[in-house]
């Protein structure tokens, strides 16, 4: 598959894992209402209205517009999780304009491989996780996805460094600062 056509088909599932995203954070009461997906310049549909640092766990705070939150107070390991999850998402998010800056910039003969079965996958953890009732479940598939999350970035840096591009310095280290921030504590 050629560079953009495989690039465009990532970015499509991992939009998909995104919105789900997006979904199960106003679902727990992070409200994140200036996120939504608008259209880049490449056609796809892309989350970023906003600077993904804005989308913080302290926006949570008790938010009445969130349907299925009540005002309990949270245990640690709900407010854990709930700020993991926020990191997903932020670094989905810059992962995703990363993606799009290398289709701007990706001639058509230009290969910039990628794993489709990994965002795939990323995106069926990020359903599944959706699905999931039990905090303990819901905690072992977020915690898949992060590490799938941190392997396609990982991959991706791997691949700008061993290429010859003028974009592909600063991919490199775009990507590096998203990893380093998926996996603060």
């Amino acid at each position: 598959m050629p560079g953009p056509a495989l690039v465009r088909d990532v970015l499509s599932h991992q939009t998909k894992a995104f919105t789900t995203l997006i979904a199960l954070l106003e679902e727990r009461g992070i409200r994140c209402n200036n996120m939504c997906l608008v259209e880049g310049a490449s056609g796809g549909s892309l989350g970023y209205t906003r600077s993904p640092a804005i989308l913080t766990d302290l926006e949570s705070e008790y938010s009445d517009t969130a349907s299925n939150f009540s005002t309990r107070s949270l245990t640690l390991a709900q407010k854990a999780s709930r700020n993991r999850l926020s990191r997903v998402a932020r670094s989905t998010q810059s992962l995703l304009m990363v993606e799009e800056n290398i289709l701007d910039h990706l001639s058509l003969d230009h290969q910039f491989s990628m794993q489709l079965k990994d965002s795939i996958e990323f995106r069926n953890i990020c359903t599944h996780m959706a699905l999931q009732t039990d905090d303990r479940r819901f905690d072992q598939d977020l915690n898949l996805a992060q590490e799938y999350l941190s392997t396609i970035i990982a991959n991706m840096t791997w691949e700008a460094t061993n290429k010859t591009c003028d974009f592909c310095e600063t991919v490199q280290e775009q990507l590096k600062v998203i990893l380093q921030k998926l996996r603060e504590d």
